[in-house]
């Protein structure tokens, strides 16, 4: 974490074994059911871990009215058990999705900090009847390495016995991601990939993989639009800090060349800092003043005097857009969701594709003292200028007319324009109205629950950092 470049720092001491680092962030956490997190250093007792949790729960938690009025330490083996068991209320009214978490500094830091991670160097989904497939393969890793494509189906794994089929593999409960290994260096796994009818197969092998927040290859765009100086599109990937200096690249490029429509593509950006959400609003924002609110970040009752008001803060390589198309899936989250609902009051703009995820609300780090364990719990919720947040149920509620129901089309690369996300955008651009309506959740139905079909990026048993913040990485 880069602290100075984000909205607020806050430092106190909640225990006396307790260093707080206080930073905000959207957040991409917690797709998924069945774990709270990974183990923090191995040095660090469940007698120090479990009064942190509890103690900063307390104080910190948004949810405050839901948390268990008393509380038996001796009651839980681990520190994630007993966040587990803290957060269980919200998380039944699909408020705290498994975003509250316990991970390492150390790994997190790399994550978003460096924007590294240790896997394969890929995200997959998982469709009805446990099928895998390939979203995104992350450049100069061993996935892009071995030919691994967008749009290849994962048909078998072979975890150093033979390859065994993944129906099988996944019958039992395990996620694809228990499947791939855990994520340490040296991990290896053949994947047999179908595409087109054929099969071929592949061996991996987990190093360090850099993610290139807006991909050189694709990421920055221009398409025509007959009548306009142009479209604008951009790939992000995750609000990480290298993002920075890549968006404000594009965003030169796209002010020098008078561009005022713009395709925001955030299909698989599960969140990430908050800075970089405002810095994404903030190049949007051209046409705003300093005076007007991007957003509010609201914590509970007791914290009130941290609340904060972000303002648009426009510069050189700020646009000015008459039309702005974000690509959404369900696993567009947090700090990209932030992005949206911050601009919806201020552009014609629309969700182009799927729902979103639903997390209006965002983490706070807090790392113990002389151990590696970092807490991420839900400390604040954000709203727009005109108060509107609470979107647990995906962004289309709040979108009525504005919501484009479009297919991501993983046959074709991502930057095509002939991609069922990005066909559908330039259309409703043309066009100014939906060819088809993304349905939102029932009003009153948990997130998730009984009519949601079921998790498509799963966490695995013991995720590692950036499976909270990415998920479907391996």
């Amino acid at each position: 974490m880069h602290p100075s470049a984000l909205p607020s720092r806050i430092t106190l001491t909640l225990l006396a074994s307790l260093t707080v680092l206080v930073s905000a962030c959207g957040g991409g956490g917690g797709h998924g059911g069945g774990s709270t997190g990974s183990a923090g250093s191995a040095t660090c007792s469940e007698t120090l871990r479990k009064p942190f949790v509890l103690s900063t729960a307390r104080e910190w938690y948004f949810f405050q009215d839901l948390l268990p009025a008393t509380v038996n330490l001796a009651d839980y083996v681990t520190a994630e058990d007993l966040l587990n068991a803290l957060t269980a209320t919200a998380r039944a009214q699909g408020k705290d999705r498994y975003f509250s978490y316990l991970t390492t500094q150390t790994a997190e830091n790399a994550l978003l900090g460096e924007g590294q991670f240790v896997g394969f160097g890929f995200r997959t989904r998982t469709d009805p009847g446990n099928r895998p497939f390939i979203l995104d393969v992350f450049e100069a890793s061993p996935a892009s390495d071995a030919g691994v494509l967008r749009g290849d189906e994962i048909v078998a794994v072979d975890q150093g016995s033979g390859y065994a089929a993944v129906t099988d593999l996944l019958a039992s409960g395990s996620t694809i991601g228990d499947v791939l290994g855990p994520s340490d260096v040296g991990v290896t796994r053949g994947l047999r990939l179908l595409r087109n009818g054929a099969t071929r197969e592949v061996s991996l092998t987990k190093r360090t993989v850099t993610i290139d927040p807006v991909p050189a290859p694709f990421g920055v765009k221009t398409f025509p639009l007959a009548g306009t100086t142009g479209v604008g599109y951009i790939f992000l990937r995750s609000y990480i800090s290298t993002a920075d200096a890549e968006l404000r690249s594009a965003f030169t490029q796209f002010r020098a060349a008078g561009l005022q429509y713009f395709i925001i593509d955030l299909r698989y950006n599960s969140g990430g800092l908050l800075s970089i959400s405002q810095l994404l609003d903030d190049l949007l924002g051209g046409a705003r003043s300093t005076s007007d609110v991007e957003f509010q970040s609201l914590y509970n009752a007791a914290k009130a005097s941290q609340d904060t008001t972000a303002r648009f803060q426009p510069g050189a390589q700020s646009v000015h857009p008459v039309h702005i198309a974000f690509l959404t899936t369900d696993a567009t989250a947090s700090a990209s969701e932030i992005s949206i609902n911050s601009m919806r009051p201020w552009v014609d703009a629309a969700i182009v594709g799927g729902n979103t995820f639903g997390k209006p609300v965002g983490q706070l780090a807090f790392d113990l003292s002389g151990c590696n364990d970092r807490l991420r719990l839900i400390s604040f919720k954000t709203v727009n200028s005109l108060g509107q947040g609470d979107y647990y149920h995906g962004l289309a509620e709040l979108m009525p007319g504005a919501a484009c129901a479009a297919s991501d089309t993983l046959a074709m690369p991502l930057g095509d324009a002939s991609d069922g996300l990005t066909a559908a955008a330039l259309a409703w651009m043309r066009t100014g109205a939906c060819s088809a309506l993304i349905s939102p959740t029932p009003t009153g139905v948990a997130k998730h629950g009984a009519v949601e079909p079921p998790n498509r990026y799963p966490l695995p048993r013991r995720p590692s950092a950036a499976q909270f913040w990415l998920p479907g990485v391996s």
